[in-house]
Protein backbone atom coordinates (compact mmCIF):
# COMPACT_ATOMS: atom_id res chain seq x y z
CA UNK A 1 0.00 0.00 0.00
CA UNK A 2 1.31 3.45 -0.95
CA UNK A 3 0.74 6.20 1.63
CA UNK A 4 1.21 9.88 0.78
CA UNK A 5 -0.34 13.23 1.70
CA UNK A 6 -2.29 15.22 -0.87
CA UNK A 7 -3.81 18.64 -0.15
CA UNK A 8 -3.31 17.87 3.53
CA UNK A 9 -5.24 14.58 3.35
CA UNK A 10 -3.65 11.17 4.09
CA UNK A 11 -3.99 9.28 0.82
CA UNK A 12 -3.72 5.48 0.84
CA UNK A 13 -3.47 3.72 -2.52
CA UNK A 14 -4.14 0.00 -2.20
CA UNK A 15 -2.88 -2.58 -4.68
CA UNK A 16 -6.43 -3.93 -5.03
CA UNK A 17 -7.18 -0.91 -7.22
CA UNK A 18 -5.66 -2.98 -10.02
CA UNK A 19 -8.83 -5.08 -9.94
CA UNK A 20 -10.32 -2.37 -12.17
CA UNK A 21 -8.21 -3.73 -15.01
CA UNK A 22 -10.69 -6.64 -15.18
CA UNK A 23 -13.12 -4.25 -16.86
CA UNK A 24 -10.88 -3.82 -19.90
CA UNK A 25 -8.55 -6.82 -20.14
CA UNK A 26 -10.69 -8.34 -22.89
CA UNK A 27 -11.42 -5.05 -24.64
CA UNK A 28 -8.44 -5.27 -26.98
CA UNK A 29 -6.84 -2.04 -25.78
CA UNK A 30 -3.33 -3.47 -25.67
CA UNK A 31 -0.74 -2.73 -22.98
CA UNK A 32 -0.61 1.04 -23.50
CA UNK A 33 -4.38 1.30 -23.71
CA UNK A 34 -4.96 -0.64 -20.49
CA UNK A 35 -2.32 1.46 -18.69
CA UNK A 36 -3.92 4.72 -19.87
CA UNK A 37 -7.40 3.45 -19.00
CA UNK A 38 -6.21 2.64 -15.48
CA UNK A 39 -4.56 6.06 -15.15
CA UNK A 40 -7.78 7.77 -16.26
CA UNK A 41 -9.83 5.67 -13.82
CA UNK A 42 -7.42 6.48 -10.99
CA UNK A 43 -7.63 10.21 -11.69
CA UNK A 44 -11.43 10.04 -11.83
CA UNK A 45 -11.73 8.13 -8.53
CA UNK A 46 -9.20 10.45 -6.86
CA UNK A 47 -11.14 13.57 -7.87
CA UNK A 48 -14.35 11.93 -6.66
CA UNK A 49 -12.92 11.17 -3.23
CA UNK A 50 -11.34 14.61 -2.95
CA UNK A 51 -14.81 16.04 -3.54
CA UNK A 52 -15.97 14.28 -0.37
CA UNK A 53 -12.82 15.22 1.54
CA UNK A 54 -12.79 18.91 0.63
CA UNK A 55 -16.50 19.29 1.41
CA UNK A 56 -16.21 17.53 4.76
CA UNK A 57 -13.27 19.75 5.72
CA UNK A 58 -15.03 22.89 4.47
CA UNK A 59 -18.01 22.06 6.69
CA UNK A 60 -15.86 21.63 9.77
CA UNK A 61 -15.26 17.91 9.62
CA UNK A 62 -12.05 15.94 9.99
CA UNK A 63 -10.80 13.67 7.21
CA UNK A 64 -8.96 10.67 8.64
CA UNK A 65 -7.88 9.29 5.28
CA UNK A 66 -8.76 8.93 1.64
CA UNK A 67 -8.35 5.40 0.30
CA UNK A 68 -8.21 4.28 -3.33
CA UNK A 69 -8.92 0.56 -3.52
CA UNK A 70 -10.69 -2.32 -5.22
CA UNK A 71 -13.33 -0.92 -7.54
CA UNK A 72 -13.31 2.65 -6.29
CA UNK A 73 -12.45 4.62 -3.21
CA UNK A 74 -13.58 5.59 0.27
CA UNK A 75 -13.19 8.78 2.27
CA UNK A 76 -13.16 8.31 6.04
CA UNK A 77 -14.33 11.43 7.82
CA UNK A 78 -16.09 12.58 10.97
CA UNK A 79 -17.64 15.78 12.30
CA UNK A 80 -19.23 16.98 15.57
CA UNK A 81 -22.52 17.46 13.73
CA UNK A 82 -22.44 14.07 11.97
CA UNK A 83 -25.55 12.69 13.70
CA UNK A 84 -27.44 16.00 13.76
CA UNK A 85 -27.04 17.83 10.45
CA UNK A 86 -28.55 15.66 7.75
CA UNK A 87 -28.22 18.47 5.20
CA UNK A 88 -24.45 18.61 5.65
CA UNK A 89 -24.16 14.83 5.45
CA UNK A 90 -26.14 14.99 2.21
CA UNK A 91 -23.74 17.60 0.82
CA UNK A 92 -20.65 15.57 1.69
CA UNK A 93 -22.17 12.48 0.07
CA UNK A 94 -23.19 14.36 -3.06
CA UNK A 95 -19.94 16.28 -3.45
CA UNK A 96 -17.87 13.34 -4.71
CA UNK A 97 -19.79 12.86 -7.94
CA UNK A 98 -20.45 16.60 -8.08
CA UNK A 99 -16.76 17.47 -8.37
CA UNK A 100 -16.02 14.44 -10.55
CA UNK A 101 -18.70 15.28 -13.12
CA UNK A 102 -17.99 19.01 -13.06
CA UNK A 103 -14.26 18.45 -13.61
CA UNK A 104 -14.92 16.04 -16.48
CA UNK A 105 -17.38 18.40 -18.15
CA UNK A 106 -14.80 21.17 -17.85
CA UNK A 107 -12.23 18.99 -19.64
CA UNK A 108 -14.87 18.08 -22.24
CA UNK A 109 -15.47 21.79 -22.85
CA UNK A 110 -11.75 22.29 -23.50
CA UNK A 111 -11.73 19.29 -25.84
CA UNK A 112 -14.62 20.63 -27.93
CA UNK A 113 -13.00 24.07 -27.96
CA UNK A 114 -10.05 22.48 -29.76
CA UNK A 115 -7.52 22.94 -26.98
CA UNK A 116 -6.27 19.35 -27.41
CA UNK A 117 -6.45 19.29 -31.18
CA UNK A 118 -8.96 18.50 -33.90
CA UNK A 119 -8.54 14.72 -33.70
CA UNK A 120 -9.38 14.66 -29.98
CA UNK A 121 -12.42 16.88 -30.57
CA UNK A 122 -13.70 14.42 -33.20
CA UNK A 123 -13.00 11.27 -31.17
CA UNK A 124 -14.65 12.64 -28.02
CA UNK A 125 -18.03 13.39 -29.56
CA UNK A 126 -19.83 13.71 -26.23
CA UNK A 127 -19.25 12.64 -22.60
CA UNK A 128 -21.22 9.49 -23.44
CA UNK A 129 -19.90 8.85 -26.97
CA UNK A 130 -16.15 8.35 -27.27
CA UNK A 131 -14.59 6.53 -30.22
CA UNK A 132 -11.79 4.78 -28.38
CA UNK A 133 -11.36 2.33 -31.25
CA UNK A 134 -10.43 5.19 -33.56
CA UNK A 135 -7.91 6.57 -31.09
CA UNK A 136 -6.36 3.10 -30.79
CA UNK A 137 -6.19 2.71 -34.57
CA UNK A 138 -4.50 6.11 -34.90
CA UNK A 139 -2.42 5.51 -31.76
CA UNK A 140 -3.60 8.92 -30.62
CA UNK A 141 -3.06 8.30 -26.93
CA UNK A 142 -4.04 11.78 -25.74
CA UNK A 143 -7.56 11.41 -27.11
CA UNK A 144 -7.74 7.89 -25.67
CA UNK A 145 -6.79 9.10 -22.18
CA UNK A 146 -9.02 12.20 -22.21
CA UNK A 147 -11.97 10.33 -23.71
CA UNK A 148 -11.66 7.55 -21.16
CA UNK A 149 -11.38 10.02 -18.28
CA UNK A 150 -14.41 12.03 -19.40
CA UNK A 151 -16.56 8.94 -20.01
CA UNK A 152 -15.66 7.23 -16.72
CA UNK A 153 -16.10 10.42 -14.70
CA UNK A 154 -19.48 11.39 -16.11
CA UNK A 155 -21.01 7.90 -16.36
CA UNK A 156 -19.69 6.59 -13.05
CA UNK A 157 -20.32 9.93 -11.35
CA UNK A 158 -23.99 9.88 -12.35
CA UNK A 159 -24.38 6.18 -11.52
CA UNK A 160 -22.96 6.90 -8.07
CA UNK A 161 -26.00 9.07 -7.35
CA UNK A 162 -28.30 6.06 -7.71
CA UNK A 163 -29.75 5.11 -4.29
CA UNK A 164 -28.01 1.73 -4.28
CA UNK A 165 -26.26 0.51 -1.14
CA UNK A 166 -22.55 1.28 -1.20
CA UNK A 167 -23.02 4.20 -3.59
CA UNK A 168 -23.25 7.86 -2.63
CA UNK A 169 -26.90 7.99 -3.62
CA UNK A 170 -27.71 5.58 -0.81
CA UNK A 171 -26.08 7.89 1.75
CA UNK A 172 -27.87 10.89 0.25
CA UNK A 173 -31.24 9.16 0.45
CA UNK A 174 -30.54 7.91 3.98
CA UNK A 175 -29.76 11.49 5.06
CA UNK A 176 -33.13 12.65 3.74
CA UNK A 177 -35.12 9.74 5.16
CA UNK A 178 -33.40 9.96 8.54
CA UNK A 179 -34.79 13.46 8.83
CA UNK A 180 -38.39 12.22 8.54
CA UNK A 181 -37.89 8.70 9.92
CA UNK A 182 -35.41 9.05 12.80
CA UNK A 183 -33.61 5.81 13.49
CA UNK A 184 -35.11 4.08 10.44
CA UNK A 185 -33.80 6.20 7.59
CA UNK A 186 -30.87 3.95 6.77
CA UNK A 187 -33.03 0.81 6.68
CA UNK A 188 -35.62 2.31 4.35
CA UNK A 189 -32.86 3.74 2.14
CA UNK A 190 -31.27 0.29 1.97
CA UNK A 191 -34.61 -1.31 1.08
CA UNK A 192 -35.19 1.19 -1.71
CA UNK A 193 -31.59 0.67 -2.79
CA UNK A 194 -32.11 -3.08 -3.04
CA UNK A 195 -35.11 -2.59 -5.32
CA UNK A 196 -33.22 -0.08 -7.48
CA UNK A 197 -30.20 -2.42 -7.62
CA UNK A 198 -32.32 -5.32 -8.89
CA UNK A 199 -33.82 -3.08 -11.59
CA UNK A 200 -30.41 -1.66 -12.55
CA UNK A 201 -28.82 -5.12 -12.61
CA UNK A 202 -31.51 -6.39 -14.97
CA UNK A 203 -31.11 -3.32 -17.23
CA UNK A 204 -27.33 -3.71 -17.50
CA UNK A 205 -27.49 -7.51 -17.87
CA UNK A 206 -30.04 -7.19 -20.66
CA UNK A 207 -27.57 -4.95 -22.53
CA UNK A 208 -24.70 -7.39 -22.29
CA UNK A 209 -22.95 -6.12 -19.17
CA UNK A 210 -21.97 -8.88 -16.77
CA UNK A 211 -19.77 -7.28 -14.11
CA UNK A 212 -21.89 -4.21 -13.21
CA UNK A 213 -25.01 -6.24 -12.21
CA UNK A 214 -22.92 -8.31 -9.80
CA UNK A 215 -21.44 -5.21 -8.19
CA UNK A 216 -24.81 -3.47 -7.83
CA UNK A 217 -26.45 -6.50 -6.24
CA UNK A 218 -23.48 -7.22 -3.97
CA UNK A 219 -23.37 -3.65 -2.68
CA UNK A 220 -27.13 -3.49 -2.21
CA UNK A 221 -27.42 -6.80 -0.33
CA UNK A 222 -24.48 -5.90 1.93
CA UNK A 223 -26.00 -2.52 2.82
CA UNK A 224 -29.45 -4.03 3.35
CA UNK A 225 -28.06 -6.72 5.66
CA UNK A 226 -26.05 -4.17 7.64
CA UNK A 227 -29.01 -1.76 7.93
CA UNK A 228 -31.37 -4.53 9.05
CA UNK A 229 -28.89 -5.71 11.66
CA UNK A 230 -28.45 -2.16 12.93
CA UNK A 231 -32.19 -1.59 13.10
Amino acid sequence: MLKIRLFGFPLHIHATFLILALFVLDAGFGGIGVALWMAAAFLSVLIHELGHAFTARLLGGTVDKVMIHGIGGTTFWSAPWMNRSFARRFLVAAAGSGLEVAFALGVFGLVKAGVFGEITALIVESPFTVYLGDSLFLEHWLSFFLGTFIWISVVWGLLNWLPIGGLDGSHMLASVLEKVLPGRGRFHAALIGLIVAIAAAWWFYDRGYRFAPIIFLLFAFQEFSAARAQG
